[in-house]
């Protein structure tokens, strides 16, 4: 499957602001079964001093500062990805790896990706949490194997949590979206990573993209996709497989990958900081095109 991202930030301050920093998120991820053909960023103003790095978790990120005044910050991403469909969930359904197993070799880091492990801990967005793990529980007590666990948590989620915008900001806490039972998906990805971590699971966030598709016989709408998280789990012997709880499915070709972290905090889109009156309003649109 290919696809044509575009990614489009605006941030209009009704005073200008003098300066600013920023550091972006927003190039695909380059693997062996999705490949990220062609990737570029326009910034307005055009900024003073720009840098690109490779981050601890191997995502790329751009960085900028703009010391001129400006009264708007524009910033258009521009993506081409090519996506096979993993193999990874079918592996990791064949492989009925019993989860007590998977957890002896996880505390023990015996014949594991030690660097899984950091995966395990608390992080900003996925701290410990008493009523995530209980929330948790009766998933891997009623399941035999890893996989059942984890297919059973995201149907608990998609089934428990309701979807809804405006609820939740991005530092609503989980054992809040536990409690209202509402959210958007970085909540449905931060609680399903929390539970996991509690029980011992390595997991971690991906952020990226996914299409939406218009009702029958209706146009497609330009502009009307959005980012969108789910979550990776760590399955010893076979590698990282994904669950999109929000969805309630397993992303396959149709997920198109921004980047992977602990939680939210190290993949956001766009953050930094500007030196102005500290109003600024803000428009975000996401087109996911696809290509063949």
């Amino acid at each position: 499957m290919k696809f044509r991202v575009r990614h489009y930030t605006e941030y209009a301050y009704p005073d200008p602001a003098s300066t600013c920093y920023n550091r972006l998120c927003l190039t695909p991820v380059n693997a062996a079964w999705h490949k990220c053909t062609s990737s570029d960023v326009l910034i307005v103003p055009r900024p003073d001093e720009l840098s690109t790095r490779t981050d601890f978790f191997g995502n790329k990120l751009s960085f900028f500062s703009i010391y001129k005044e400006h009264s708007k910050l524009k910033v258009s991403s521009n993506s081409v990805v090519e996506i096979d469909k993993p193999d990874m969930p079918a592996l990791a359904a064949r492989a009925n790896a019993n989860w007590r197993d998977v957890l002896d070799r996880m505390n023990t880091g015996t014949n594991v990706d030690h660097e899984s492990l950091q995966y395990t801990l608390p992080s900003a967005h996925a701290p410990l949490s008493d009523a995530a793990k209980a929330f948790a529980t009766e998933c891997f007590d009623s399941s035999p194997t890893l996989w059942d666990a984890c297919n059973s948590l995201m149907v608990k989620i998609f089934t428990t949590i309701e979807f809804k915008p405006g609820f939740t900001t991005v530092n609503t806490p989980v054992d809040a979206v536990l409690k209202h039972k509402k959210g958007v998906c970085q909540d449905f990805a931060h609680l399903m990573i929390t539970a996991l971590r509690g029980m011992g699971v390595a997991a971690r966030y991906v952020s990226g993209y996914i299409e939406t598709l218009p009702p029958p016989g209706k146009p497609r709408m330009v502009g009307a996709d959005a980012s969108h998280a789910w979550v990776s789990v760590y399955f010893p012997d076979v590698g990282w497989v994904e669950f999109d709880p929000t969805n309630k499915l397993m992303p396959t070709d149709a997920h198109i990958r921004v980047a992977y972290g602990r939680d939210y905090f190290d993949v956001a889109p766009i953050k930094g900081i500007v030196f102005n009156s500290g109003a600024q309003n803000l428009t975000v649109k996401v087109d996911v095109e696809r290509q063949s």
